[in-house]
């Protein structure tokens, strides 16, 4: 009895996992973008800015939305905020540019596009500037 109820406790889990930690997001620089509508993040780009110790991050949207980076060096305490300053703060291309950030410490972050938090796999993405 008592695995049968944790067995459904597991099934539950699962279809909620599902339903909530679904997120259709294009890594790298990807020119696919599969059932991305949209502010939905695509085409996500990590690469090292052009200042010392910066990073940009870049991603495409299907329509026009407002968009921002949650950012930190906890994954489940993203305290600090980056602008998304490539369309006025409302457009399809986006870009954010992390200044004066520590090489030796491990970042994570989620897009904010459109009112909607967006990471890979329902968690934030993480870098470190080494690892670009």
């Amino acid at each position: 009895m008592k695995n049968r109820g944790i067995f459904t406790i597991g099934v539950v889990l699962t279809v909620l996992m599902i339903f909530v930690g679904v997120f259709v997001f294009k890594a790298s620089g990807s020119n696919d973008s599969v059932s991305v509508e949209g502010c939905n993040p695509y085409n996500v780009e990590i690469k090292k800015g052009e200042k010392e110790n910066s990073v940009e991050i870049t991603w495409k949207s299907k329509t026009r939305c407002s968009a921002y980076i949650l950012y930190g060096t906890e994954m489940k305490n993203l305290n600090l905020v980056a602008i998304d300053l490539e369309g006025d703060f409302r457009g399809k291309n986006h870009k954010v540019v992390i200044n004066s950030l520590l090489s030796s410490k491990t970042y994570f972050f989620s897009i904010v596009s459109g009112g909607t938090t967006y990471g890979k796999d329902g968690l934030p993405i993480s870098f470190s500037i080494s690892s670009l």
